[in-house]
């Protein structure tokens, strides 16, 4: 069966690409995400539908330091040397099991992660949106423009009276943690399938805050460990704003059905009433 990815009509990888990175073990796919990765022995291959965007992530983080309290993947490079060989890349395959809650664990790992990339210069991608997730990004840090249907306007206008400036500098950010973190007994945490967004540190845990309500229904005291992070309210409410505004945007970009984005934006309604609730 080929994979419908962003419109690309992508086959799913054979034994030649898996080889091309140096396994020869078994394409088995992996559940979770787009359902468009598959493992092979000590390698986890992805589809490449950016690779401007996917090379500079993968020359980044194959000179990132090593952390004694966050894992992370490196990238494997292809039997020509190159990051991507016939439309995918390869990432080294991590141990540990993905679990809901353990927000303690999660946010310690996401602030050494962060720590890392504190540095690193913007790269020129963002100024061209690859996807729908990176166009609400934009909406959510750069134009705030909301020209969308009355549905999500409902849930966009219970949110912006509760904005406030943030006057923090923007660093890189993963902008998708929930569901990307793997944890093992006697490891630290690992986090994966790193989703790049230019946004003040900060940003990351507060869409895990809107994730942990809206999506996994975490208990309140589950959620006590977030007020550590600075500013975490005023990141939660962008947090939702922006699962809010990709979901309009996945209409736009490939076509999602508009009844069924409506229904995954309106989930976040449970994140906007804890935050009216707990937010000053």
């Amino acid at each position: 069966m080929d994979i419908d990815f962003y419109d690309m009509n992508l086959r799913p990888p054979d034994k030649s690409i898996a080889e091309a990175f140096g396994s020869d073990e078994e394409l088995i796919r992996l559940e979770g995400g787009q359902g468009t990765s598959y493992v092979s022995g000590n390698i986890v291959l992805k589809p490449s539908v950016n690779i401007n965007k996917e090379s500079w992530v993968a020359d980044t983080f194959d000179k990132l330091l090593e952390s004694n309290d966050v894992r992370f993947a490196r990238p494997i490079r292809s039997i020509d040397k190159s990051w991507s060989y016939k439309n995918y890349v390869a990432w080294s395959f991590l141990k540990g099991e993905h679990a809901k809650g353990k927000y303690r664990q999660k946010l310690s790992a996401s602030q050494a992660f962060h720590r890392l990339l504190k540095d690193i210069e913007r790269p020129g991608f963002f100024d061209f949106p690859p996807n729908s997730w990176s166009a609400a990004d934009q909406v959510v840090w750069v134009k705030q423009k909301f020209n969308y249907d009355k549905e999500f306007l409902d849930l966009i206008n219970q949110i912006t009276p509760h904005l406030k400036p943030l006057d923090l500098p923007n660093q890189l950010v993963h902008g998708d943690l929930s569901g990307n973190f793997l944890l093992g007994e006697n490891l630290p945490p690992a986090i994966i399938d790193f989703s790049p967004v230019w946004a003040p540190n900060g940003f990351a845990e507060g869409v895990l805050l809107a994730d942990a309500i809206a999506w996994e229904d975490a208990a309140p005291e589950s959620l006590e460990i977030f007020n550590l992070i600075p500013d975490i309210h005023q990141f939660a409410w962008r947090g939702v704003l922006r699962r809010i505004v990709e979901q309009a945007e996945h209409i736009k970009w490939f076509g999602k059905d508009k009844s069924e984005a409506v229904e995954d934006a309106r989930v976040f309604q449970k994140a906007i009433d804890y935050l009216k609730d707990n937010s000053s």
